[in-house]
């Protein structure tokens, strides 16, 4: 398959690319603070001290830090998903060794793709993504709720289980309590191991003694004392006016005068990888956007990235004024639809057939759900979302989507020319890893993939090369059966593909759908077991159909096949198992990812969702 037709190489990202970066949760819990008590967000503590591998002298040896009293006022940022303290359970004998050995089997199967086995960022898919992985072993977390910007479990509690919006880190709050707590000790370890190693580099260079290594590796890695956040201030008129200014002041020149980033302002961070400025009037914050997370983003800034500390640069109600001028200029709701959620679809059984296409009435008795969706690579240009449909007969299962997209892109034969596109991911495992499936006997992912240049190809014609460059120079292929009419002729007539041999038109020879015009259905079907694995069904069993519209800005695409197989599928294809086979009562998880050709869509460059529940009942 050329790099267009792989544009589903990477369908399926979708049960979570772990960016284990900090982020404060969603809401406040507990009690409503008392007039004049101050917000505190919980963390165990202990003070760090200044890393001194920046000015490469002499560290100072480090006093073992006294624990603090716990924070008993209200805790800002716990939610529903997180523990009330950060206090861990005391472990059992062999219990701890248990903990690790499954953070260690659960990272491995969700989160090293992303974050590299090492815990390094640099994970085999790492490259798909912006902002990239977070490298555990440098403890570079950008957000955090602590003195030390050493994140708390509950930060990473937080983190694992409502996901980072404006990333690619989806939420893993379906996950047991008891297996997020594994990973954060996991991560922990990561940091830890690889604190301690570069300690010991400065152990035989001579920074510091031997015996002042532990002190230090303990600062380095403890998360420090609660960040104080004092009592909101009302908003006003006036405050609004204030906070305009100190936006004008300070944030303007990267964020932009009316909150879209500046172009030329894109930055780097501590890895060297490019930042650009958020953009306040999208509305989406990567540690939430409401007034605790944002002053906790302003006081102590994003470790690691060109996002500075304000510490002591304002007052608290400066601050205040601050965010609530940033709040004014969200875009209503958008931090909201850029949570990713976990929902089920549900295929109810029809006595009649099915819908004839995607704009069917009869498509108004299938319930739709409402599917999130994040770029691999973020841009505030994306599909933000789509709507589901799905309906059965006890012989074919039938799914509409629908989704917002301003452009018909429907040729991809210039190399400047990306396709629309969406694709269908279903599971054959109950226990799906988050990408593309595993090598294991039931462990594959099956793809259903329509393509906008493919429909067209099938409605007016196969757009080739002579429709992208009509009056380019064309050679003779020797089973063509024209003539010459005389000497006066001196170009050869431009012929379609289809009356050429496929013997010289190579990649058709091959067997690549691509480049087969005979093709009657602009679905594709598709398998895999594993990263790397994606393959393409041969074009005698591609089996499923459909048909898209577009209408008003919208595409409505309809995908179809029967429930069962043709008895002799697995013989024609040489393949057994490898396909998802349907029966009234399934529960299945499914995902979906679609590309805008727009926006230079193409490969893993997309739009992906998490992983759903499909019901066919």
């Amino acid at each position: 398959m050329n790099s267009h037709d792989s544009q589903v190489g990477n369908a399926g990202r979708v049960a979570g690319l772990v960016v284990f970066c900090v982020v404060v949760g969603a809401c406040t819990a507990g009690r409503a603070r008392q007039p004049g008590e101050r917000e505190v967000i919980k963390s165990t503590t202990n003070t760090a001290a200044q890393d001194p591998s920046a000015t490469g002298e002499r560290a100072p040896a480090v006093e073992r830090a006294s624990d603090a009293v716990r924070v008993t006022t209200t805790a800002v940022g716990n939610d529903s998903h997180a523990p009330n303290g950060t206090d861990k359970p005391t472990l059992l004998p062999g219990e701890e060794n248990h903990v690790n050995s499954r953070g260690q089997a659960l990272y491995a199967k969700n989160c090293a793709l992303c974050h590299g086995d090492a815990g390094d960022g640099g994970g085999k898919f790492a490259y798909l993504m912006n902002p990239r992985p977070r490298n555990f072993q440098q403890g570079n977390f950008k957000l955090s709720t602590t003195q030390n910007q050493i994140p708390a479990d509950d930060d990473l509690f937080r983190t694992i289980s409502n996901g980072m919006p404006g990333s690619a880190m989806p939420p893993w709050g379906h996950l047991p309590k008891s297996d997020i707590d594994a990973l954060i000790a996991f991560v922990r370890r990561v940091h830890i191991n690889a604190t301690r190693e570069a300690l010991n580099e400065w152990v035989s260079d001579g920074k510091i003694e031997k015996n002042e290594l532990p002190g230090v590796l303990t600062a380095r890695t403890t998360p420090g004392s609660a960040l104080v956040v004092p009592p909101e201030t009302p908003f006003d008129e006036i405050r609004w006016f204030r906070g305009r200014r100190l936006y004008l002041e300070n944030c303007a020149s990267c964020h932009g005068t009316d909150g879209e980033p500046v172009a030329d302002e894109v930055k780097f961070d501590a890895e060297g990888y490019p930042v650009p400025p958020r953009s306040f009037v999208q509305g989406i914050f990567k540690g939430g956007a409401q007034g605790h997370q944002l002053y906790a983003r302003i006081w102590k800034g994003m470790k690691g990235t060109p996002m500075p500390s304000s510490e002591g640069v304002y007052t608290g109600d400066e601050t205040w004024d601050l965010i609530h001028y940033v709040q004014s200029l969200m875009r209503q709701g958008a931090q909201e639809r850029a949570q990713l959620k976990q929902g089920t679809l549900v295929a109810p059984r029809v006595a009649e057939a099915l819908p004839d296409g995607p704009m069917d009435p009869s498509w108004e008795q299938a319930r739709p759900l409402y599917v999130g969706l994040t770029p691999l690579w973020w841009e505030e240009s994306r599909i933000e979302s789509l709507l589901v449909q799905a309906l059965h007969n006890e012989e074919e299962l039938a799914i509409r989507l629908a989704w917002i997209d301003p452009t018909i892109d429907d040729r991809a034969v210039r190399h400047d020319e990306f396709r629309d596109a969406v694709a269908i991911q279903f599971s054959l495992t109950s226990d799906p890893p988050f990408y593309m499936g595993s090598a294991g006997e039931h462990g594959g992912v099956n793809i259903w993939m329509w393509k906008a240049d493919r429909q067209t190809n099938i409605a007016a014609g196969y757009q080739d090369v002579d429709a992208a460059f009509p009056d380019r120079a064309v050679d003779r292929y020797p089973e063509q059966d024209y003539r010459l009419v005389d000497m006066t002729v001196t170009e050869w007539p431009h012929e379609p593909i289809a009356k050429h041999d496929p013997l010289f038109i190579t990649a058709w020879g091959a067997g690549n759908l691509v480049s087969n015009p005979g093709l009657r259905t602009p679905i594709e079907c598709l398998v895999a077991r594993g990263p790397g694995t994606l393959s393409a069904k041969p074009a005698t069993v591609q089996i499923v159909e459909g048909q898209a519209v577009y209408e008003r800005g919208l595409w409505y695409v309809q995908l179809q096949r029967s429930m069962d197989l043709p008895h002799d599928h697995a013989r024609v294809s040489g393949e057994s198992g490898d396909e998802r086979v349907f029966k009234p009562g399934d529960y299945l998880p499914v995902s979906f990812a679609i590309w805008n050709g727009s926006a230079g869509d193409r490969d893993g460059k997309k739009n992906i969702s998490i992983w759903q529940k499909l019901v066919i009942e």
